[in-house]
């Protein structure tokens, strides 16, 4: 296109000569998908077809949540066909009260525990000046009300997402309760919009309320997972499993890097994975873990495993970062390949948070690993317990789990499935909460995302 046409005369002009640019290589991309048979090429753009929805649907419900400023609905889309649901107590800025409040909350639980690790720093480095006690003091003091608070958030948000939209849904689906015995937990995938994307839709529940029946949670009525896209979904299932139970080996990624707290976790990690896969893993650990190894030993290994620090940078996103032995693996980076793994453990922090200003487009380090091709990914929504992360890890490793959520022992690589991933997660979830159902902050962060 010339200069004078793309510039124009005038605003209105420019703005014509652009949007014709823009329809031309829009038909550019859908020509160059007829031609080499590639239908999401081919359709590039277009609104997806009300059978590729259904499609979508066979293995369980997939539930779009759309946030407007409009109106508020769900989109259920099944094997039977697609509808939707009014949502009339959700509200856009009802969202976003709920959302500033939770973000607030947690931000202020994490950075007390910063700074409590920095005052543990300095003592550990010698220093007993009594103003160092009195940073440790104060720094205790301040992590305890700042987790009391960001419990009670927590609690107000889980119970305000089931009464307004996951408890309305799932009785719309006929999950009105747990299964029968020995009947498999349905599953279901939720694919949030705008701010609810950064709220734990599949954590939604009155979890502090065990005489409630039937239980009025997530957890107990179906197996959760999320999807940023309908497409994602449909692309996940219909690749092949090219790493099937036992073929393949595990990836573990544990740089600990030398400026960044140690995290305890990782020998136990480290125990659950090799436990699980003996020789079959494969280890970067240290100094080894520089984002080029890294990168390049994910071509050759359909899981991995990364037990590291993390964290996101919600005004740019595709800054998120996994943090390495002396660099880091980006979003950006992720973006840039494509691979055919089929799992991945992001045991480190904010690993499926997005950004503000580009919310609906699940810019996050989980959801550009399951992009670019790890079929199922586990991630976590904001900073982690250290503790918490081991007793999860060592959870989904150490056995398999039955539709119905019961443990079924089985060590090895043989007896590692990616497939089961979301009932492993599931699993282990609702034991850790089963097990303390006042403290919601140790479980409700991590996240399964893919097929």
């Amino acid at each position: 296109m010339e200069d004078d046409d793309r510039q124009g005369a005038h605003p209105v002009d420019r703005r014509v000569a652009l949007s014709r640019e823009w329809d031309r290589l829009v038909g550019e991309v859908r020509e160059l998908g007829r031609a080499r048979g590639i239908p999401e090429l081919a359709d590039f753009l277009h609104p997806p077809r009300a059978a590729s929805l259904t499609a979508a649907g066979r293995e369980g419900a997939v539930v779009v949540v759309n946030i407007s400023g409009l109106r508020c609905d769900a989109l259920l889309i099944t094997g039977a066909g697609v509808r939707g649901l009014p949502l009339p107590g959700v509200t856009a800025g009802a969202v976003e009260e709920r959302t500033v409040a939770y973000v607030v909350a947690l931000g202020a639980m994490e950075q007390a525990g910063w700074e409590l690790q920095a005052a543990k720093e300095q003592f550990d480095r010698g220093e007993r000046a009594p103003e160092v006690f009195y940073r440790i003091s104060a720094a205790r003091a301040a992590l305890s009300v700042a987790r009391t608070a960001a419990e009670s958030e927590l609690g107000a948000v889980t119970r305000w997402l089931w009464d307004e939209i996951a408890g309305p849904v799932l009785d719309a689906l006929g999950h009105t309760g747990p299964p029968v015995a020995g009947a498999p937990l349905p599953r279901l995938w939720w694919c949030p919009t705008g701010l609810l994307n950064l709220l734990p839709l599949h954590a939604a529940g009155h979890h502090r309320e065990t005489s409630e029946e039937p239980p009025r949670t997530v957890l107990d009525r179906v197996v959760p997972s999320y999807t940023p896209t309908v497409r994602a979904l449909l692309t996940a299932r219909t690749r092949s499993d090219t790493a099937a139970t036992g073929e393949g080996p595990m990836l573990f990624v544990a740089p600990e890097p030398a400026d960044l707290p140690p995290l305890q976790s990782i020998a136990a990690d480290r125990a659950a994975l090799t436990g699980c896969f003996g020789e079959r893993l494969t280890r970067l650990e240290g100094a080894d873990a520089t984002s080029e190894a890294v990168l390049a030993e994910l071509h050759r290994h359909p899981w991995v495993h990364f037990s590291s620090h993390a964290g996101q940078d919600m005004n740019d996103p595709g800054q998120g970062t996994i943090a390495l032995w002396e660099d880091g693996i980006t979003v950006h980076d992720l973006a840039q390949r494509s691979y055919s793994g089929e799992f991945a453990f992001l045991s480190a922090c904010q690993t499926a948070v997005g950004g503000i200003d580009l919310i609906d487009e699940a810019i996050t380090l989980s959801s550009a690993l399951h992009i670019a091709g790890f079929r199922h990914v586990i991630g976590t929504l904001w900073s982690v317990y250290d503790g918490a992360t081991a007793d999860i890890t060592r959870d989904f490793y150490a056995s398999a789990a039955t539709p119905d959520g019961e443990p079924v022992p089985a060590t090895g690589p043989a007896g590692f499935d990616p497939a089961d991933a979301a009932h492993r997660l599931h699993r282990a979830v609702r034991a850790m909460r089963d097990r303390d159902r006042s403290t919601l902050t140790t479980w409700v962060h991590f996240v399964h995302i893919g097929p």
